[in-house]
């Protein structure tokens, strides 16, 4: 948290060092962007979060952006995104001096999602060419598609016999059922961005607040997110 806060306060302070240069570079009242760009994606699994690998995405869409007032902008826009949970459980128990069992569970699941982002920003140019812009606010999306896969390999040896291995098979299984995710989902999201000419590059974070899980432990999507994009 402090090295997130001393992030933001270096932001701030380079913001208000280069302000007043921005004031005589023109700038366009309403802009859009074209989006593309990977996710390393995740959730939080309440009580639960061990295990756990990045689920790597991507996403495709664009945002416009409409200045109010100076340097100051709303921005929203529309993404399909893919998003998940990815889990490698791997646990071993020694049962005395007599055996050991290792166990190795795999989980797989993905959610495609719909989203819109409903932000707050700052841009600004330094130059005719560069610009610097921070927006955060929230996001509200809709899974429409996702699927996954679960299996799992158990084994138990000693100093006697051979390994005794038990294997559960992949089985595969759709992410939004009743008794699975909730479709529906929203939160927080913030990025900071560079533009030069027409092209722009950002980097961000969702963070959900949203339990989409129907049973068992609360599931909140997390994602952080880098995307490569063209302004017109």
């Amino acid at each position: 948290m402090k090295t997130i806060l001393k992030i933001f306060l270096l932001i701030s302070l380079f913001v208000c060092s280069i302000g007043t240069i921005n004031a005589q570079y023109p700038k366009k009242r309403i802009t859009s962007d074209i989006h593309v760009g990977l996710n390393l994606a995740g959730m939080d699994i309440k009580n639960e979060n061990t295990y756990k690998q990045a689920k790597v995405g991507v996403h495709i869409g664009f945002n416009v952006n409409y200045k109010f007032w100076s340097n100051m902008q709303l921005q929203t826009g529309l993404f399909v995104t893919k998003k998940g949970l990815k889990r490698h459980i791997h646990t071993l128990e020694k049962n005395g001096d007599i055996s050991v069992t290792t166990y190795d569970g795999y989980y797989n699941a993905t959610g495609n999602y719909i989203q819109m982002p409903f932000n707050l920003g700052y841009e600004l140019y330094f130059t005719k060419s560069w610009a610097f812009n921070i927006n955060g606010g929230l996001y509200a999306a809709y899974g429409y598609k996702g699927t996954g896969t679960t299996s799992s390999v158990t084994v138990i040896s000693d100093n006697i016999g051979k390994p005794v291995v038990t294997t559960v098979p992949e089985v595969e299984f759709e992410s939004f059922t009743p008794d699975r995710w909730r479709r529906f989902d929203y939160g927080l999201n913030a990025k900071v961005g560079l533009v030069y000419d027409i092209y722009t590059i950002n980097i961000g974070y969702e963070y959900g607040l949203y339990n989409i899980a129907y049973t068992g432990p609360e599931l909140k999507n997390r994602n952080f997110f880098v995307s490569f994009g063209f302004r017109f």
